[in-house]
């Protein structure tokens, strides 16, 4: 067994472990699907999106209706690989801050719910469960990634040998094989990759066939979800030169993670919501990026995640036939009876607008600790008070609002009428 097994932060989640195979797989097994391949757009370059003549088609394969996120980062023994201060950190920091803001429509993960499966849809519910440092030695470099097109790395691996390394650190670190899981391998600056032995096809760098800054895949099996996201932090590649507004250079390779994130819940194996060109809801927004929210220059952001600011990718919406930065907001509000007396009962009437689909749900609080389901509830308070009361509603892709008001509940009718009385005879 190698040394292996450090955690980052303390954000990881308690996991049970599974029973699994301390082998790892063998580096010559391909990968059964590599999709979602962000191609090496030159920084600067802004790209139409595809034309469409529809929107993109359903295969009938599996969505994720939740996930869970894992961070391996690979930084071999005995090599002079290493990530730059900060750069792990920064990943970490983005998918708890993803995590939490789970089921929105603030940022760009808000659009994954409309696309479905037969179970229902791809819902914005994903939590983080931690991060690996890995000090596996490197194997013997499996590719070549053309020197002249690219930054000139001395390391080269095929997917293959990327994808026995994540089965290894999961089998080592007893980590989760579900279904749910998805393992981004994020790679330091030097370490190359290709699909296969190249040169073509390679990060960075893929000669005449073109080249990549990330993809996603799975294993032979299917049983483990995975990214790979380059270091993309190079002069003249992968868009390098866009803001960075946590001024570093992970920024640009938050954007990739972003891609393949999104891609991964929407077509797991790559048999779901893909086109006949292969192209998935990312691909089809490739170097799209909408509107800054604030900042300027290198500072500027489009997207803010639990209160983060990014400067990530659009993702394809088929609700609005384009690209978007997040899914339409939803809006919420609600009535309740003009006057509330305590041990009476109050009708509440909830109303809720969905700019695409239709509302799921209509979940009441009631601030004395008691909740109700429905679009026209009854509550009975029992004395007088007052009383924050939220209304929350889902809509058909998954997606939460919420609205809260204060209420004031005044005493029931008799009490009132006996507490004139007693203050007459007095």
């Amino acid at each position: 067994m190698r040394p292996l097994g450090r955690l980052l932060v303390g954000l990881t989640l308690a996991l049970a472990p599974l029973a699994v195979s301390a082998t790892p797989a063998p580096a010559t097994l391909p990968a059964t699907h590599v999709g979602g391949v962000i191609p090496d757009v030159p920084t600067g370059v802004r790209m139409p999106p595809q034309a469409r003549i529809a929107n993109l088609p359903y295969g009938g394969g599996p969505v994720l209706h939740s996930n869970r996120t894992h961070l391996i980062f690979w930084q071999p023994a005995g090599s002079s690989l290493s990530y730059d201060p900060g750069y792990q950190q920064q990943f970490e920091l983005f998918l708890s801050r993803v995590a939490a803001d789970n089921r929105t429509t603030t940022n760009v993960y808000s659009l994954t719910g409309q696309y479905t499966d037969s179970i229902g849809p791809a819902v914005y519910n994903s939590t983080y469960g931690g991060a690996v440092l890995a000090v596996d030695p490197l194997p013997a470099n499996g590719c070549s990634e053309p020197a002249q097109t690219g930054p000139g790395w001395g390391v080269c691996l095929d997917d293959s040998q990327l994808e026995a390394e994540i089965e290894q650190v999961v089998a080592v670190d007893h980590l989760p094989r579900t279904s749910r899981d998805i393992y981004f391998l994020v790679m330091p600056g030097g370490m190359g990759t290709c699909e296969t032995t190249g040169p073509d096809n390679c990060a960075l760098g893929g000669g005449a066939n073109g080249s990549f800054c990330g993809y996603h895949s799975s294993s032979p099996d299917g049983s483990i979800l995975y990214a790979v996201i380059p270091y993309n932090a190079v002069n003249g590649h992968c868009q390098s030169g866009n803001p960075r507004p946590n001024g570093s250079t992970a920024d640009p390779s938050l954007s990739t993670l972003s891609h393949e994130h999104n891609e991964t819940i929407t077509d797991p194996l790559g048999d779901a919501w893909i086109d006949g060109a292969g192209n998935e809801d990312g691909d089809l927004c490739i170097a799209q990026y909408g509107p800054n929210l604030g900042g300027s220059g290198a500072g500027a952001w489009n997207e803010v995640i639990h209160g983060g600011r990014y400067f990530l990718q659009e993702e394809w919406s088929n609700d609005d036939g384009g690209c978007r930065p997040r899914a339409r907001p939803d809006s919420v509000s609600f009535e309740v009876s003009s006057k509330i007396a305590a041990r009476s009962a109050a009708t509440f009437t909830g109303r809720g607008r969905v700019p695409h689909g239709s509302v799921d749900a209509f979940d009441w609080t009631f601030g004395d600790g008691h909740a109700a389901r429905g679009r026209v509830v009854q509550h009975t308070y029992p004395r007088q008070s007052s009383y924050r009361v939220t209304l929350r509603i889902t809509d058909s892709a998954g997606n939460r609002t919420s609205t809260t008001r204060t209420i004031r509940v005044s005493g029931q009718a008799r009490d009132v009428k006996k507490r004139a009385r007693d203050i007459k005879r007095r």
